[in-house]
């Protein structure tokens, strides 16, 4: 009998790709802090308006959560003291949670890792949480990112192809961040289509749409 397809294995890729992304992105964005304040005001920045939450679903129902790893991430954070010095950032929180998919397709995965706070530069946090992923063991790119905005939307988006390497094989990985003034995270997704796919046919402005849903179920007002 010979190997299975490659799509009967994409669950336990799933499971091996986007639990060691999720922890990896974070500790890279910390790594990438700065070390000096400038002398930035708190007038440089804007008021804290919303939050990053971690929901039990997502994309109306199609991903189920299966670990909310906020409490660790945001310890991670916390306890390296260079976030607090970092010119772009005001009380930063992370947020970090892994989905597969509901009971229609379970080999489905998403991972969403994210800050809320107040960001001076909202565009920069957003580059430097998708370096996390872009720059991670076992990751590589076929292209470089590229900046999407999708009609009607009030923010432009950073996506890229990635491939992850695993022992056996590679699968594609489409991932695309945002950055506001509160919020700012990214959303990697592996399901059996895209592990298999062709980097050079991923319809970024696709994954762009499904991002965007994502920043609205999850991108919440705060009080």
């Amino acid at each position: 009998m010979g190997p299975p397809p490659k799509k009967d294995r994409t669950w336990l890729v799933v499971g091996l790709t986007l639990g060691a992304v999720a922890v990896v992105g974070l500790l890279a964005f910390i790594g990438n802090l700065g070390s000096d304040s400038g002398g930035s005001s708190d007038a440089a920045f804007p008021a804290a308006e919303y939050r990053l939450t971690v929901p039990k679903e997502l994309l109306g129902g199609e991903y189920a959560l299966i670990k909310d790893g906020s409490a660790d991430a945001d310890a991670d954070l916390q306890k390296d003291s260079s976030y607090s010095r970092d010119p772009d950032l005001r009380d930063p929180r992370a947020s970090r949670g892994s989905y597969n998919g509901t009971a229609t397709d379970a080999r489905r995965g998403l991972v969403l890792i994210g800050l809320h706070g107040r960001f001076r530069d909202p565009a920069q946090v957003r580059d430097r949480l998708l370096d996390g992923i872009r720059k991670a063991d076992g990751m590589s790119e076929s292209r470089p990112p590229r900046t999407v905005r999708a009609s009607g939307s009030d923010v432009d988006l950073r996506c890229a192809v990635l491939l992850s390497k695993e022992t056996d094989g590679t699968s594609t990985v489409p991932v695309c961040a945002w950055g506001d003034g509160n919020t700012a995270a990214y959303v990697a997704f592996l399901t059996p289509a895209d592990a298999a796919q062709d980097p050079e046919s991923v319809d970024l402005d696709a994954t762009a749409k499904k991002v965007l849903q994502v920043r609205e179920e999850t991108r919440t007002p705060i009080g």
